[in-house]
């Protein structure tokens, strides 16, 4: 640009009143002008096309008066361009409109495309360490490694009076769980029909059928799904990992206990009418609500805050279990009983806890045939009337005493103060002159009658003591308070 000092003002400032007045401009005066101009060309368009009918291509260049800046409006597909590089024949021009790469979008930035899935955005979306693809499964899984959390616990479906709902599980509303590093969604709740064969693993041996499942426990598996972010539920017998499926694709968050022998008609009782293979509503246990203890055989009681064993124990030591069938462990003292129960993670009954799991059991009756029934299953009394507890106990009244962690003392004007060696060679118990050791038992023994009960107890039996009219029963507290 030609310096013409006499067409130009003093300052921007001023530069109407100085035209007014008539003045010379001075050389510094016009570099002031001169860098203004330069400053207002580089965000002012030097060129506007307005009426284009396509995209600009390399040769709308510096040719045709284009400049780094100028823009371009394509009418007819509705793009706007701006030139970044107006060489002679190798022009770039860089698509703005708001669907491009322009600025970012500060108004309803993303409601105006599609759904997207995170592993859609994984391919387009840099982590902000800049170290690969963000995918949010990914990175929540690292930040909460082996996560597992729900808004509700899984439940047997209600109301019980439907039989349909006595084996079918319910699914919490929401869900989340890490399968081998990444993480899995349930969004809606849903019902797990035993029934139904795609709910299975298997059905090598077809737990669709009630009788099957009578007696059993069985396990509620999260497995990576072919695609999207919605786990598959299986149900398997397996204790491991299901059927077709690996420890690396899937992960078992739960399970439940079937019910054994139906319970027939008892008015008032949780489970009036549940037949065979029907789901113990009390036993349907998860990752967050279960026992420090292995869940098999056991019925969370809500009054106590207790998980209990369904069945009296049979087994010794790290064999120890409660299941369907199993021979009833006897001729072992409390002592004994203390061990079985600590191999497995568990505890004997308190006084008040007998109490309260017993419920709904029997009364002042005991089993059918008056003799020990030597296997654990699920038994009627003399009345006919099954032998069963509101949570789904069994045979804990009217069958075998069983052991209680409480002491008492009893009057023995044959005992002398002093020490009693006791057996197993691990110490001895001192007791005072004219008094005895003494452990609870409860329930009330086969042939006991109408002193058996939920509240039936004796005060009579030494901790050494080793009859065969002696069980017991293990509980557990919960891995987490409920």
């Amino acid at each position: 640009m030609a310096k013409n000092q006499a067409n130009f003002p003093t300052s921007l400032d001023t530069l109407d009143t100085d035209r007014v007045a008539g003045q010379v401009v001075t050389s510094d005066s016009y570099d002031i002008i001169e860098t203004a101009i330069t400053e207002i060309e580089k965000v002012i368009p030097r060129k506007i096309k307005t009426d284009a009918t396509a995209a600009p291509a390399v040769t709308n260049d510096t040719t045709e008066g284009y400049a780094v800046n100028s823009l371009w409006i394509d009418v007819t597909n509705d793009k706007a361009y701006i030139c970044v590089d107006a060489t002679d024949g190798a022009a770039v021009w860089i698509e703005i409109t708001s669907q491009g790469v322009g600025d970012a979008l500060t108004t309803d930035p993303l409601s105006q495309f599609a759904a997207t899935t995170s592993a859609e955005l994984a391919g387009v979306i840099s982590d902000e360490k800049g170290a690969g693809a963000l995918v949010f499964e990914t990175l929540l899984a690292k930040l909460f490694p082996n996560i597992y959390n729900r808004d509700i616990k899984w439940l047997l479906k209600e109301p019980y009076t439907t039989a349909a709902n006595r084996y079918t599980i319910q699914t919490p509303n929401d869900m989340s769980v890490d399968i081998d590093g990444a993480i899995y969604f349930i969004e809606t709740q849903s019902d797990i029909d035993l029934s139904v064969e795609a709910n299975w693993d298997t059905i090598a041996v077809d737990y669709r059928v009630a009788a099957t499942r009578a007696g059993k426990d069985f396990y509620i598996y999260a497995c990576q799904p072919a695609s999207g972010d919605a786990p598959v539920i299986k149900l398997s017998a397996n204790s491991t990992v299901p059927t077709d499926y690996t420890a690396g694709n899937s992960r078992k968050i739960g399970g439940f206990h079937c019910l054994c022998v139906a319970v027939g008609d008892i008015a008032g009782h949780t489970l009036d009418d549940f037949l065979a293979g029907d789901v113990l509503p009390a036993s349907v246990w998860d990752l967050e609500h279960r026992p420090i203890c292995s869940p098999e055989g056991m019925v969370f009681d809500s009054k106590s805050q207790i998980w209990v064993d369904i069945y009296l124990a049979s087994g010794t030591g790290a064999s120890t279990a409660s299941v369907n069938g199993g021979t009833i462990s006897d001729t072992r003292n409390w002592m004994d009983f203390v061990d079985d129960g600590g191999a497995v993670g568990k505890r004997m009954l308190t006084d008040i806890e007998f109490q309260l799991i017993a419920t709904g059991s029997n009364e002042e009756t005991n089993i059918a045939g008056s003799a020990d029934p030597g296997t654990t299953t699920g038994h009627s009394d003399t009345a006919g009337r099954r032998m069963i507890s509101n949570i789904g106990v069994e045979d804990s009244c009217g069958v075998l005493w069983q052991w209680l962690n409480e002491q008492s003392a009893k009057y023995d004007d044959a005992v002398a103060a002093g020490w009693y060696d006791l057996a197993g060679d691990k110490g001895s118990l001192y007791r005072s002159v004219d008094t005895n050791d003494v452990k609870l038992i409860a329930g009330g023994l086969w042939n006991a009658g109408t002193r058996c009960g939920s509240r039936c107890r004796a005060a009579a039996n030494y901790r050494w003591y080793t009859p065969m009219y002696i069980g017991c029963r293990f509980a557990s507290d919960p891995c987490k308070s409920e």
